[in-house]
């Protein structure tokens, strides 16, 4: 009976391996790599996929189970078993060559159109042999692969890799790969297996969403919540960023409290305080080191759409999309508009499949948030009476959204004699007990003598 491989598992334990030893560095960190065997290789922009050949045939394949077992690159793969081995599985970036530099969005494009014959595969790693995972260092796994995928062919070949030992060799390796030749950037695997991506910054303009503000330094923002344009005008969330340049932090606190709106979708940020949501008018440059489609367990990254509608923003549904890998607030763009052709989604489409930017948002049902506790106080003060209020509420979202915190505890202070009559404020919890200490600190803080307990 013959054995059924788990192509999915493998694909998953593979990326998860690889994941955990690569390092993002900007070019000029180049020096900072580990002295000794360095084998470099320029970065292909591509999909990674798998390849299991054995004697029966050639299956290509990549995580979320996804196939090919036709068209020119199979064709091309058959018959490169040694003979004394009966299977082996490679790992390679599928790709579709260009006269520029080629794009992941191509792959996407063409796998989806079943245009299969114009795929080629940049063959990287040697992942088993016999069904073994192999505990070989690099430098053996290069040599096996180039033994048996010695004659390269015109969309099959091993990635062209360079043994540098020098720093500065490497420097112009990177400089004759980008500057020069235009790629995406370059590899170095080290002899102690830590692998280095080198990459140019990636460079977003998106807009401001929300906003957290700094508990302990009041005036300046935290962190931002970013978003992107989708073609029917939707806003794409793509993440946070809490680094900025400058007196950003400052500058942008007093324009994005003038613009605080309405908003019936919650994002808590990583310390658990809740974004303020502001009109879609403020654009910022991003840079970014990196841009990935999947996160370090392999699954796909979602995040949510939403719809800016009667000054209100709505969550609509969650959509395939990126993380942004270490990114920093450079600037305010003054010139540039928060309309599709500024702060289009296209912005990201190489990393995403394009059509899937292209579907149409159909709103998800969420489900209604409970009433957990209510506790409403009065007292009576010369200009009428204030009334101070409480209340815990569990949303039921967080299994939709995981940012969408589970347990939110609600503060009011109407006062009528104020400049500024009603006070708000929101707090998030993990859980009710959270909730409920959070609500008691509250009013031992707030509920002093004379306030009337309601029914």
């Amino acid at each position: 009976m013959k054995k059924v491989i788990n192509f999915e598992s493998i694909a998953k334990q593979y990326k998860c391996a690889v994941a955990s030893k690569y390092r993002p560095l900007k070019p000029d960190e180049i020096s900072s790599v580990t002295s000794g065997k360095n084998f470099v290789s320029k970065k292909i922009d591509g999909e990674l996929w798998m390849a299991h050949i054995d004697k029966e045939g050639v299956t290509l394949f990549a995580k979320g189970d996804r196939f090919i077992k036709e068209g020119k690159i199979i064709e091309s793969l058959r018959g490169c078993l040694p003979y004394n081995v009966t299977n082996l599985i490679v790992a390679g970036e599928l790709h579709i060559k260009k006269e520029t530099r080629e794009r992941v969005g191509d792959v996407s494009k063409a796998i989806s159109e079943n245009d299969l014959n114009n795929l080629s595969f940049a063959i990287f790693d040697l992942v088993k042999i016999e069904g073994k995972i192999l505990s070989l260092n690099y430098e053996k796994r290069l040599e096996e692969l180039q033994a048996i995928f010695k004659t390269p062919k015109s969309n099959l070949k091993v990635i062209e890799t360079e043994e540098i030992s020098d720093k500065n060799s490497i420097k112009d390796f990177y400089e004759k790969c980008v500057n020069k030749e235009n790629a995406e950037g370059i590899i170095i695997r080290t002899g102690s297996e830590i692998i280095y991506k080198v990459k140019p910054s990636i460079s977003i303009d998106a807009l401001i969403v929300g906003f957290t503000d700094k508990v302990n330094e009041s005036g300046k923002v935290r962190s931002v919540l970013l978003g992107l344009k989708r073609k029917d005008d939707k806003i794409q969330l793509i993440g946070a960023c809490g680094n900025f340049l400058g007196s950003l932090k400052e500058d942008l606190y007093k324009k994005l409290v003038s613009i605080e709106c309405e908003s019936k979708f919650r994002h808590s940020s990583s310390d658990g305080n809740l974004y303020r949501f502001v009109r879609p008018e403020i654009v910022l440059e991003i840079k970014s080191t990196e841009i990935q489609c999947e996160d370090s367990n392999a699954n796909s990254i979602k995040r949510m759409v939403l719809d800016f509608k009667d000054n209100i923003w709505q969550p609509l549904a969650l959509s395939e999309c990126v993380s942004l890998i270490h990114p920093v607030v450079i600037r305010e763009r003054h010139d540039k508009l928060a309309d599709e052709s500024d702060v289009r989604i296209s912005q990201i489409e190489f990393f995403l499949d394009s059509k899937k930017l292209e579907e149409k948002i159909k709103q998800i049902q969420l489900p209604k948030s409970k009433l957990i506790e209510r506790k409403v106080w009065t007292k009576d003060v010369k200009n009428g009476i204030s009334i101070r209020k409480i209340i815990i509420l569990k949303t039921f979202k967080s299994e939709t959204w995981d940012s969408w915190p589970e347990w939110i505890v609600f503060y009011s202070d109407y006062s009528p004699g104020r400049k500024s009559p009603l006070d708000k404020k929101l707090k998030t919890a993990i859980n009710m007990e959270e909730a409920k200490k959070i609500a008691n600190n509250l009013i031992e803080s707030n509920i002093k003598k004379g306030w009337v307990l309601k029914d």
